[in-house]
C-alpha cells in the first residue's frame, strides 16, 4: 500500500539523514567553543563486489537471477512482478486488494493451510505491492527450496481469488484507507501527489476516495491479474545456498509454461513543478505537519548519484537545526525514483507556533547549499559504508538488485556504486541543489491549525509567488 511503502521510505531516509547528521553535527561541535571534540570522522569505506550471480531468461519472457549467498542452509525466492499502483488506473489501489487476495489462497490452499505449509519449511509467505511491483516471495530452510518455489509460481499464477475472502480483505483495507485519511502524514503525502500528477494518472490518487475500495468486486481483481501478471513482466530473485542446476530445472518446471503476457504499458511518472503551496485545516493541532517536494532528476540521469548525495548532507543539516532549536518532532528527508523522474522530499512535524521560523530555516538551508558549495567527505564516506552495510544482508542485496534491474540500471551499477559515490564533487551536489531546488519548482503542503499559521505562511517571501490552496480535507476530484 502507498501508505505504507510511505513509512518504509521514510525509514531509509531517516537512516541517511541521521548519517548526514552525525558528521554535520561533528563538525558543528568542532567548531563551537565548550561543545567538545568531533568524533572521528567516517573511514575509508571498504569496497563492494557483487556476489557472482547468473542470470537467465527464459522463452516466455522470465528474468531468472541465482544469488549464492551465506554460509546458512537458508533461501530467499522472491517473485516481482511489474504490476503496481501505477498500473491502476482509475481503480486506485486496485493493486493493493490483488496483491493481499493472492494470500487468500492458491493451489486450492486456505490462507491458514498456506501459512502451516510455509511454516512447516521454516518461513512465510509474504506479499507485498508498492508503487510499481508486486513482491511475493518467501525465507525457506534450503532443503525445501524447491517445494516453496512450487508454492509461490501457484500464488503467483493461478492465486483462487476465493469470492468468500473479499468482504473481509476488502473491509480491512477500506479501514485502514479511512484511518489513513485523519492521519496528517497520510494527508500531507495524499494531497502532495494529487497535486504533482494530474487528474488521469493512477497516482494523482494517492489514497483511494471514500468508500471506493468497497465498489471492487472479484472481477475486478482478476482483471487486473490476467492484465498485468505474465512471465514477460517477472524478474525471479534466488538467493543463498542452494544447488543451482536443480533450481533451474525447478524453475523452468514452476514457470516455464506460464504465458508471456501484455507489455508493460504503464505511463511516465514524472512529477510536475510548483510553485503550489497547499494548506489543509486541521484546528486546533499542536504540530503543523509539513510536506516539501522538488521534482528531481531520474534515477538514470547524469545527476542521481549527486542528488542521493544532496539528500543526505541536506535532510541531515535541516534534522541538525530543527532538533537542536526544538522546534519539530520527526524532521526527514529522503529522494524517491519514479518511472522517468523524481523528487526530493523533506516532511516533518513542526510544533505549530514554531511553523514559520521553521519553514523560513528549512528554505534558508537549501538556498545555501544552493549558494555555496558545502564540505561533505564524511557524508559521501557515510553513505558509501551504508551502502556496503545494507548489501550485507541476503534482503539488502536483493533490495539493491531490485533497484538495479526495476529501473534498467547498468549491469555493473552495484559494483560501481562505492566508487561513484565517493566521486562526487562538493560543486556538484551544489549543483543539482541549484538546478533542482528552486524556489519556483516546490510543492508545500501544510497541515495545521490555519487559523493560527494561515496569515503567517502567506506573508512569507519565499511563498509570495506561489499559487496558494486552501482546503477542508484531502482532495477527491
Amino acid at each position: 500500500m502507498i501508505a505504507a511503502r510511505t513509512v518504509r521510505t521514510t525509514l531509509i531516509a531517516l537512516l541517511s539523514g541521521l548519517a548526514a547528521l552525525a558528521a554535520l553535527a561533528g563538525i558543528a561541535t568542532a567548531q563551537t567553543p565548550g561543545r567538545g571534540l568531533a568524533p572521528p570522522a567516517p573511514g575509508t569505506p571498504l569496497p563492494f563486489e557483487l556476489p557472482a550471480t547468473q542470470t537467465l531468461t527464459l522463452n516466455n519472457g522470465l528474468t531468472v537471477t541465482f544469488v549464492p549467498w551465506g554460509m546458512t542452509p537458508t533461501m530467499d525466492v522472491i517473485v516481482s512482478v511489474r504490476a503496481g499502483n501505477i498500473d491502476d488506473g482509475d481503480q486506485t489501489w486496485i493493486a493493493d486488494l490483488t496483491g493481499a487476495m493472492i494470500e487468500e489462497g492458491f493451489d486450492g490452499l486456505d490462507r491458514a493451510e498456506i501459512a502451516a505449509r510455509f511454516a512447516a519449511m521454516g518461513g512465510s509467505l509474504n506479499t507485498s505491492v508498492t508503487q510499481d511491483t508486486t513482491l511475493v516471495g518467501a525465507y525457506v530452510l534450503a532443503e525445501h527450496g524447491e517445494t516453496a518455489l512450487a508454492l509461490i509460481a501457484d500464488a503467483v499464477r493461478r492465486p483462487d481469488f476465493p469470492a468468500a475472502a473479499l468482504d473481509r480483505v476488502r473491509s480491512s483495507l477500506s479501514r485502514d484507507i479511512e484511518q489513513r485519511r485523519s492521519e496528517p502524514d497520510s494527508m500531507a503525502f495524499a494531497t502532495a501527489f494529487h497535486s504533482l500528477f494530474p487528474a488521469g494518472h493512477p497516482y494523482h490518487f494517492g489514497l483511494p476516495r471514500p468508500g471506493q475500495v468497497d465498489t471492487y468486486t472479484i472481477e475486478d481483481v482478476r482483471a487486473f491479474h490476467a492484465a498485468h501478471f505474465g512471465a514477460g513482466r517477472t524478474h525471479l530473485y534466488i538467493a543463498g545456498r542452494f544447488d543451482t542446476g536443480r533450481m533451474e530445472a525447478a524453475v523452468r518446471a514452476a514457470f516455464g509454461d506460464w504465458h508471456r503476457g501484455a507489455a508493460d504499458t504503464a505511463p511516465l511518472a514524472i512529477p510536475a513543478r510548483g510553485p503550489v503551496v497547499h494548506l489543509l485545516d486541521r484546528p486546533g493541532a499542536l504540530q503543523t505537519t509539513v510536506h516539501l517536494v522538488y521534482p528531481v532528476g531520474a534515477i538514470t540521469s547524469k545527476d542521481a548519484t549527486a542528488i542521493t548525495v544532496m539528500d543526505a548532507a541536506l535532510g541531515g543539516a535541516i534534522a541538525s537545526r530543527m532538533r537542536e532549536a526544538g522546534w519539530s518532532y520527526s524532521p526527514a528527508s529522503f529522494v524517491q525514483w519514479t518511472r522517468g523522474g523524481g523528487m526530493w522530499t523533506y516532511t516533518d512535524d513542526i510544533d505549530t507556533p514554531r511553523t514559520l521560523i521553521a519553514l523560513t530555516t528549512v528554505f534558508g538551508t537549501i538556498a545555501s547549499l544552493r549558494e555555496d558549495a558545502w564540505q561533505m567527505e564524511s557524508t559521501r564516506r557515510w553513505l558509501a559504508s551504508l551502502f556496503v552495510m545494507s548489501s550485507g544482508s541476503t534482503y539488502g542485496l536483493l533490495q539493491n538488485l531490485a533497484l538495479r534491474d526495476g529501473f534498467g540500471l547498468d549491469h555493473d551499477y552495484l559494483d560501481q556504486r562505492v566508487p561513484a559515490l565517493l566521486g562526487v564533487a562538493d560543486r556538484e551536489v551544489s549543483a543539482v541543489a541549484g538546478a533542482y531546488l528552486r524556489d519556483d519548482r516546490f510543492t508545500l503542503v501544510i497541515v495545521g491549525d490555519l487559523a493560527r499559521i494561515e496569515a503567517d505562511l502567506r506573508a512569507m517571501p519565499t511563498l509570495r509567488q506561489a499559487d496558494i490552496r486552501r482546503h477542508d480535507a484531502v482532495p477527491t476530484d
